[in-house]
């Protein structure tokens, strides 16, 4: 007899929770590690930083063995399993290998950065030069939906695409400064992304969610205490992730661009304070709003606590805008970016005034 869906999915996502808690002690024995620079790295002693070699580990273990399970449960063999979910995604088979592609390509990048301490530039041109060849080849949406009409040129659709792809997968490695929040955050915005897709029916539902899950709790359960950081491999892999597949989920781009607000806002208008004050966009700083609220005294784990609940938040509100349709997703997207800019602004003014005041 067949198990039911949900007791699959929690087997799962246990399996890779304990194979991510294995990975990641293994990876903590190595001497790769993250040391206090004074700067940006203000932990008071070395942590090992290939946390994202754990993630990557449990996800694919969990998957493989998983499998097994369901050959066993279904009494097929694995490839027969993998034939069938293959059918089910009928018609994104290719955009599909295309944000894995792209998703393995960031996290070398960042395994390279995490081994060797790559040139940043190198990096960056890497980066960039892999969005535009998957969008070039094909993982972009079909059409930009405004309330006056669609926009579908196909350079466009091209260019927003790749620049989309570079800019939130490099925003999940700068919000990763503080424990837990860029990679909790980030698998609930992937968890709000498939939920959403789902319910509007341009996702099917596929255990295959869960090995990611579980391997990031897994993770999580070293990272929160600041035992093992995800490193650019797991910021950049993550990040890449749900960049790519929200390009391939068919929902409208206002919905997934939504998803994402609670990291755009705080980077871009970083970015955008830095450039007004004549400071170095590649140097390493403390200016982002969660590295500012750790300054006045919050915990790592208070900051990811506001992140997830923000992510959370937007999630429930592109869920909604995807269920309304029409002009919902975009009235929704640019209504909270206006409100999450006059928050970030009065908060620059307040941490500002705070400075000045000591």
């Amino acid at each position: 007899m067949a198990w039911p869906v949900w007791l699959l999915s929690a087997a799962f996502a246990s399996i890779s929770f304990a194979a991510a808690l294995v990975t990641c002690r293994a990876v903590m024995k190595l001497r790769v590690v993250d040391a206090p620079d004074g700067v940006r790295k203000t932990q008071t002693h070395a942590v090992p930083r290939l946390g994202g070699v754990a993630i990557l580990t449990g996800t694919l273990l969990g998957g493989c063995v998983g499998l097994l399970l369901l050959s066993v449960v279904y009494g097929i063999n694995p490839l027969q399993v993998v034939a069938i979910h293959w059918q089910e995604i009928s018609g994104g088979r290719a955009a599909l290998l295309l944000a894995l592609a792209f998703t393995a390509i960031a996290f070398l990048i960042g395994l390279w950065d995490d081994l060797q301490t790559a040139n940043t530039k190198a990096k960056l041109l890497l980066l960039t030069a892999s969005a535009i060849a998957v969008a070039a080849l094909g993982l972009t949406p079909t059409a930009l939906p405004t309330p006056w009409g669609n926009v579908s040129l196909s350079g466009l659709m091209i260019a927003g695409s790749a620049l989309w792809l570079l800019v939130f997968t490099n925003a999940t490695n700068f919000m990763d400064g503080s424990n837990g929040l860029a990679i909790g955050a980030t698998a609930i915005m992937l968890a709000a992304l498939a939920i959403t897709g789902i319910s509007a029916g341009t996702f099917v539902f596929s255990v295959w969610w869960f090995p990611i899950f579980g391997a990031v709790a897994g993770f999580l359960m070293h990272n929160l205490r600041g035992q093992l950081y995800a490193g650019d491999a797991g910021a950049l892999a993550l990040g890449g992730l749900f960049a790519s597949l929200g390009l391939m989920s068919g929902l409208e781009v206002w919905t997934v661009a939504t998803l994402a607000l609670p990291f755009l806002i705080d980077v871009l208008l970083t970015l955008a304070w830095r450039t007004k004050h004549g400071r170095h966009l590649l140097d390493a700083h403390l200016d982002h709003a969660y590295q500012r609220l750790i300054e006045s005294g919050w915990s790592h784990f208070e900051a990811a606590l506001l992140y997830w609940g923000l992510s959370a938040t937007a999630g429930i509100l592109a869920y909604i805008g995807a269920q309304a349709g029409g002009a919902a997703p975009f009235l929704i997207f640019w209504t909270l970016t206006g409100a999450g800019t006059l928050i970030w602004l009065i908060h620059r003014r307040t941490a500002k005034r705070n400075d000045l005041t000591h």
